[in-house]
This record gives C-alpha cells, structure tokens and sequence, in this order.
C-alpha cells in the first residue's frame, strides 16, 4: 500500500535510505537510556569518528571492541590472581595455554606469508626488493596518535603504586612498544596503503561525489545530536528523522510518514510514557521557559 501498485519489494534487501535514518536516532537513544547522561551521546561520536578512521586507514576494529568490553573484567581477574597468587599465577597451565594460542594467533599471518614466498616457483626471477621510502601519511599519524596515548597514559601512572599501576603497565607498555613497531612499518613501508579517508583507490565514484557523500552523511550524524539537545529527544530525534527521509533520501511521502510515525510512536509511546526513562527538555524550550510543555 506504501509503496504502490506494481512496485517491486526485494524481500532479502531494505534501501539503506529507510534503514539509516531510524537506526541513528536509536543509536542516540541507547547511548543516553544507559546512564540518561547527555554526555554520551558525545562519546558516541567520538569512537563513531575513530572506528570510521580505523576503517578508512585499514586497522581492525574487534580488537577495540573486545577491549571495550573485557576491559573491566580482564583488571578485576588480574587483581584477584595477583593478590591470591602473586606472580606464580604466570606460571600455571591455563595461562600458558592461553598466552601459546595468543602468541600464535599473532604470529600466524607472518608464518603464513613467510611460507607463501618459499612455495611460490623458483624459475621466475625474482623480482628486485622495491626500496623503502620514508613517507609520513594520514595511517603514520594515526599511529603516532597512539603512541602519544599510550606514553602519555604511561607517564600519568608514573606515581601509581604496584596495586594500582599493574593493570596500566600491563597495557600501556605493550601498547607503547607495538606503537612504536607499527609506526616505523607505516613511516619506512615499501609501499603505500591504498585507499583514503573518503574512498578507496579505483572506485566507480568519482572522488567528489564520494566526498559530497561523505559530508552529508557526517552533517546528519552531528545533526541528530544537535537537534536532541536543542529540541529533545521526542521532537528533535523525530524531526531529524522525518527530514533525513525527505530531504536526503528522497523518498515518497507515504513512506516518510509512516516511518516518522514509528519512529516517534517508540520513541514517545514505548521509551518516554511506557518506560518512563527520564529524557531531558530541549534546550530551545528550556531558554524559552516552555520546558513543562516538552
């Protein structure tokens, strides 16, 4: 019916244009229902910039992800093991499984390519190692930004006691020396990385509509922030949907409303009268002393 006679639906794919624009709002709305704090709709942006750049710049983003999830578990277990064991807890068959399979899932695709360059024939000559050149990119100073972190991570520890600093020593000097590792193969590397911060090399697109794109979709990522904090959740989140659908998308009225509809019948209906979570007035109606009315 939305849609209209004769339309085709493709039933294993949704236009990327209808998912977005409630998806975002959600994702804004997980982050602040956690904590109800404004506050994390900023660190939401912040790690959606750097996996974006960890992307771009062709880093692995699970490893983070991990981190951010055993991160606290991985210090409560290391403290626990180190005030009941002390340092034996090393030496047990357990962790020494575990750090083999560890060392060996990092040593893995070095073996691997190591053996690749044995097996491959011996009649073709070889080809003359290309020269390493020192060259300073976009992917050397994202890693020269780590390394800044992680010394200066350090270098706040410096005072902490041996209880307190164990599990940012244990990080942070790791860290420290991988980052100066990976810095000098992205500063002395024989060849550069392909790809960019707005699109890959050989892409279809062409370079200026890859960045028109790139922008556009940033101003809705900030937008929707925006628009929360000025108009609240209910009303700005909704607003911003309703025009990301219309204005950018482009698509059909029907759908747009209904969408919006959805969107704020979750929004106002299930999260704001249902289950009462505590969303704040817009600033704009706060400034204009109607806060009641939100």
């Amino acid at each position: 019916v939305l849609l209209g006679e004769g339309t085709e639906i493709d039933e294993e794919q949704i236009r990327g244009s209808l998912l977005i624009p409630p998806v975002l709002l959600l994702v804004y709305l997980g982050a602040f229902a956690e904590k109800n704090a404004m506050e994390d709709l900023l660190l939401v942006l912040l790690f959606g910039v750097l996996g974006w750049l960890m992307e771009k710049l062709h880093w692995p983003r699970p490893p983070l992800i991990l981190g951010l999830v055993l991160g606290p578990l991985a210090e409560n277990r290391l403290f626990l093991a180190t005030d009941n064991y002390g340092t034996a807890w090393l030496g047990r068959p357990g962790v020494l499984i575990i750090a083999a399979l560890t060392l060996a899932g990092a040593l893995y695709p070095l073996i691997k390519r190591r053996l690749r360059q044995r097996d491959q024939p011996a009649a073709r000559p070889a080809a003359r190692p290309a020269a390493r050149t020192l060259s300073f990119d976009r992917s050397a100073l994202f890693t020269l930004g780590i390394v800044a972190m992680a010394a200066w991570a350090l270098w706040e520890s410096r005072g902490f006691g041996p209880r307190a600093g164990l599990f940012p020593w244990a990080i942070g000097f790791p860290l420290l020396v991988f980052g100066i590792v990976q810095l000098y193969f992205d500063v002395a590397r024989k060849n550069p990385r392909p790809g960019g911060l707005t699109g890959e090399t050989g892409s279809e697109i062409p370079a200026r509509e890859v960045t028109r794109r790139t922008a556009g979709a940033f101003g809705w990522i900030l937008g929707y922030p925006l628009a929360i904090w000025l108009l609240g959740f209910a009303v700005g989140g909704v607003l911003c949907t309703f025009l990301s659908l219309k204005i950018a998308s482009r698509e059909r009225w029907p759908i747009t409303l209904a969408i919006t509809a959805g969107v704020w019948a979750l929004v106002y209906g299930a999260f704001e009268q249902g289950l009462h979570v505590p969303f704040p007035p817009g600033q704009l109606f706060t400034w204009l002393g109607l806060a009641g009315a939100t």
